[in-house]
């Protein structure tokens, strides 16, 4: 790609990017309206979908698995609370980062919007799903470090699930985008991240997970995905899967005759972090690879408003943070901080 057409790229992006909230909202009303083959009908939506995969910096990826017991349902599996037709979801997150003090203070704030679309490709049994997704990452500091105010993530997940068996279920996923400030002209911006998984049902309350996750970054390329999943009981899950383990339990039951859901609550391990292509003081082109590891305890479910829509508010302790050029230009080491995020979902 020559640098006139990378510039050109950029430069579109850069115009594109105010009206991203506004293009997934159109494309949510066309997907309503259109005339789609419709989907079966799945579990219900009260089911949570536990276990979490990494497939690009900053976001997670439902692990399939059967709902019910070991025989393989009539209708095709879907994750539940899925709708029929073609638009599934709308997500929105905001997170919050203190800079942790010290002379290496950096400070996150994070807006991130997405839509999660499933086509009946390669069939109507297992549909590909499809998740256009926008986040800016507003930078504050370290001093001196030369980093952008904002940088940008514009991607696109393409991942299909089926089961092979009432023991044996796959998870592929593969997720092209665009990391960068959109102001360099690096082909580096361009990046592939994805995951492979395979769940294995050993009895109806235990499953084995086991997988790797392929996320790009200067710290680490791979990271493996194992561990199990255990439900003692329907108020109790176990999602103890590397690299986002998480233990939650119901503490409030959903009013009866409502379109009310349980409220649950829980603690999770997350690593996160990203790369961006930036552009240094100088018009010097380089990227950034900031990592950390979070603690988070949270709550989710429906207890902002009803109608389909579902929340999460969390609060988390992040610790072992580092941020580096890839040039080797600067390497920064920010003291631990505390982390607030919620979200929304239709």
């Amino acid at each position: 790609m020559s640098c006139s057409k990378r510039n050109l790229l950029c430069s579109l992006l850069c115009r594109v990017a105010p009206a991203a909230l506004g293009l997934l909202a159109v494309l949510i009303a066309a997907a309503l309206q259109a005339q789609v083959t419709r989907l079966p009908a799945v579990a219900p939506a009260e089911e949570l979908y536990p276990g979490q995969l990494t497939s690009f910096p900053g976001s997670g990826a439902e692990l399939l698995q059967e709902p019910g017991g070991l025989d393989l349902p009539a209708q095709p599996e879907l994750p539940p609370g899925a709708r029929p037709g073609m638009f599934q979801k709308l997500l929105f997150t905001g997170s919050w980062l203190g800079d942790g003090g010290g002379a290496d203070a950096f400070g996150i704030s994070d807006l991130e919007t997405k839509v999660i679309l499933a086509l009946p490709i390669p069939s109507r049994d297992y549909p590909l799903i499809i998740t256009p997704g926008f986040g800016v990452h507003y930078l504050d500091g370290p001093a001196g470090s030369g980093l952008p105010k904002e940088t940008y993530d514009a991607y696109a997940q393409f991942r299909w699930m089926r089961r092979l068996s009432p023991q044996l279920g796959i998870d592929l996923a593969i997720t092209p985008g665009v990391f960068s400030d959109f102001k360099q002209d690096s082909d580096d911006a361009l990046r592939l991240t994805g995951h492979a998984a395979a769940m294995w049902t050993y009895t109806e309350d235990f499953k084995w997970v086991l997988g790797a996750a392929y996320i790009d970054r200067y710290s680490t390329d791979i990271l493996p995905i194992f561990g199990f999943i255990w439900t003692p009981h329907e108020d109790v899950k176990f999602d103890l899967v590397f690299p986002h383990p998480r233990i939650s339990w119901v503490i409030r039951q959903p009013v009866p005759y409502s379109d009310d859901t349980a409220t649950w609550g829980y603690i999770a391990g997350e690593l996160g972090g990203g790369v961006w292509s930036v552009e240094r003081a100088g018009a010097v082109a380089d990227e950034i690879d900031y990592t950390d590891y979070r603690l988070v305890f949270g709550l989710e479910g429906g207890f902002w408003g009803g109608g389909g829509i579902k929340s999460h508010i969390e609060i988390g302790y992040v610790f072992g943070r580092k941020l580096r050029y890839a040039s080797r230009f600067a390497r920064y080491t920010p003291n631990d901080t505390v982390m607030l995020r919620a979200g929304l979902t239709f």
